[in-house]
Order: C-alpha cells, then sequence, then structure tokens
C-alpha cells in the first residue's frame, strides 16, 4: 500500500514537471513572437515600388482625348472624300456609256501630290457668325458648292484652284443656317497638281485669305498655325516655284 501510494506520488511530481517544462503562458508566447517580428527582415524593394498600405491610389485616369479632327486632316479628309466623288460620278458615267451595261470603268482619280493650307482665325478666340463668314465669302470672290463649301474656280476647268472650309468637323457648311451658327475660323486648302501653276494657285488662295482676314478682322496663318509675314510667303512661293520645276510647269515669276 505504501509502495503504491510512493509511485502515485511520483507520477504527480512527474506531471507537474512536464507541465512546467513544456507549457508556457500566452502573454510571454505573445512577446516571444512580437520581438520575432521585429528581427524578421523584409525582403527590399525599390523606392520606386514600396507602398504604404494605408496609402491606396485611385487608378489614374488617362486624359480624354479630343477626337475631332485637326485642321490639316480636315483639309485632307474633304480633298480625299471631293477625289472619291468625282472618280465614283465618273465610273458612272463610264458605266452607263458602256455597250455591255457595266463593264467600263471610269477614270479613278489619282490622290494629290500635296495639299496646301491657310487658316483665317481671330483672335483670344472670337468667334465669326455665319451672317458675315458668308458676306465676306462673297466679297472675295468665292463660290458655295460642291460638298457645301466654297469655291475658287477657274474657268474651263472642272477642279477648283483651292476651297475654303469650316474649321469645325465635318468641315461642311449648312446653307440653311447661316443666321444662327458661328465657327472659330476657315480653312483654305488646295490639292497639287491645280488647274493652273502651283505658284499661280498659292498667290490667288493667298490673296483671297489676306482679303477674308481683312474682311473678318482675323489673321492669316500658315500650315504651324502662325501669322503669315514676308518671310514665311517668299518661302511658301519658292516651294511652289520648285513644285512647277519638277512637274514642268514654267513660270515667269
Amino acid at each position: 500500500m505504501d509502495s503504491l501510494r510512493i509511485v502515485l506520488i511520483l507520477i504527480g511530481l512527474l506531471v507537474l514537471a512536464a507541465i512546467v517544462l513544456f507549457h508556457k503562458p500566452a502573454g510571454e508566447s505573445r512577446r516571444n513572437h512580437q520581438r520575432w517580428l521585429s528581427t524578421r527582415r523584409e525582403p527590399r524593394m525599390d523606392a520606386a515600388h514600396q507602398r504604404d498600405p494605408d496609402d491606396r491610389q485611385e487608378p489614374k485616369l488617362e486624359p480624354e482625348r479630343d477626337t475631332r479632327s485637326s485642321p490639316s486632316n480636315l483639309a485632307a479628309g474633304l480633298a480625299s472624300a471631293r477625289l472619291t466623288t468625282l472618280a465614283s460620278e465618273a465610273e458612272e458615267e463610264s458605266t452607263a456609256a458602256s455597250p455591255q451595261g457595266g463593264s467600263g470603268r471610269g477614270h479613278r482619280q489619282a490622290p494629290p501630290d500635296k495639299i496646301v493650307t491657310l487658316y483665317v482665325q481671330r483672335r483670344e478666340g472670337r468667334r465669326i457668325n455665319g451672317s458675315e463668314l458668308l458676306d465676306a465669302a462673297i466679297k472675295a470672290g468665292m463660290v458655295f458648292g460642291e460638298m457645301n463649301i466654297f469655291h475658287r474656280l477657274h474657268e474651263g476647268a472642272t477642279e477648283p484652284v483651292f476651297s475654303m472650309a469650316d474649321l469645325t468637323a465635318p468641315g461642311n457648311f449648312d446653307p440653311s443656317n447661316w443666321n444662327v451658327f458661328d465657327t472659330s475660323g476657315v480653312t483654305f486648302f488646295m490639292t497639287l497638281p491645280a488647274p493652273i501653276s502651283a505658284l499661280d494657285a498659292w498667290d490667288a488662295m493667298l490673296a483671297t485669305a489676306s482679303r477674308m482676314g481683312e474682311l473678318l478682322d482675323a489673321d492669316v496663318l500658315d500650315d504651324a498655325r502662325c501669322r503669315v509675314n514676308r518671310q514665311r510667303i517668299a518661302q511658301l512661293r519658292e516651294s511652289m516655284r520648285d513644285y512647277d520645276r519638277r512637274h514642268g510647269l514654267g513660270t515667269s515669276r
């Protein structure tokens, strides 16, 4: 009996010793865990990639793009549309005249070698209303017609020497809307080859744009949207002379 009591006491002591050795208070475990976190090294990151977890940044949106046509693209688009229309009309006429009734092909217009542009705009964003624009265009010798834009015509030629369109896309004017619309300006453009020499066409377009500028109290700008001065005029005229020489169109000026 005494032996059994001694055995039970020894077992109890062993159990207590095991509890002391293998069981740690929760507070001490937390302290040890914090010490482990403080000594643990995080992987290094470049400064450009470091982020504060509390600093939530909204995704950056791309700025809204202006989908309106630029003036240079506008002139090119109108010129291309006009050539497409002419080619289509020529093909229809050829088809109608063909004895086989459909086998004929019209002569397709070639794309222009060059498009030369000028702009007429008022300063400080002032607008031009439709009535004064129409009056100035008529006084400057422009004719309203094909594609609902203005043209300078040459006697005996089917192609205009140059044309004038609205700076606001799509560039056309509404003939029933002259009294209620306004615009930021107009663009003059000519396509080369022209019905006359490039130099003559350029001089005529510059003279007409200058007249429009006088009538509308507006500036005449070149293709870079800078005011046209004597130096720039000389450069453009020399470019037109060079074009005429390369295409065998001699000029005395």
